[in-house]
């Protein structure tokens, strides 16, 4: 059983969120990249949650400082209130590219806070 496997089953659940700007292209194909990839393969209860910074009725300026850096990704495990950023995304990656940087990084921030 490999590492990512262990986590699994010591973990409920996690929420990949994604911070976006409606009408950003960049946003817009990373958005669209991460739903093609089958991300429950790589972690079974991770659910994707996009927050539209610009949304000030609901958030004010929460994310004022993603303003322009977006799009970001961060991940929130279920037995945590932190939330940790992930790398910046280069818009070229897709496909097995992304799949692997998602892996690789969602593994690091597990691997950091020693799950």
């Amino acid at each position: 059983m490999d590492v990512i496997q262990c986590l699994n089953k010591e973990l409920r659940s996690m929420v990949l969120f994604i911070y976006l700007r409606k009408g950003c292209c960049i946003c817009e194909t990373l958005k669209s990249n991460l739903k093609n990839l089958n991300i429950n393969n790589i972690y079974p209860k991770l659910k994707i949650f996009e927050i539209d910074i610009d949304r000030f009725d609901l958030y004010k300026n929460d994310f004022k400082k993603y303003d322009h850096q977006v799009p970001v990704l961060a991940l929130k495990l279920s037995n945590s209130n932190e939330i940790f950023e992930l790398p910046r995304v280069s818009p070229r990656l897709k496909g097995y590219q992304l799949y692997d940087w998602l892996k690789k990084n969602i593994n690091d921030v597990l691997v950091k806070i020693g799950k």
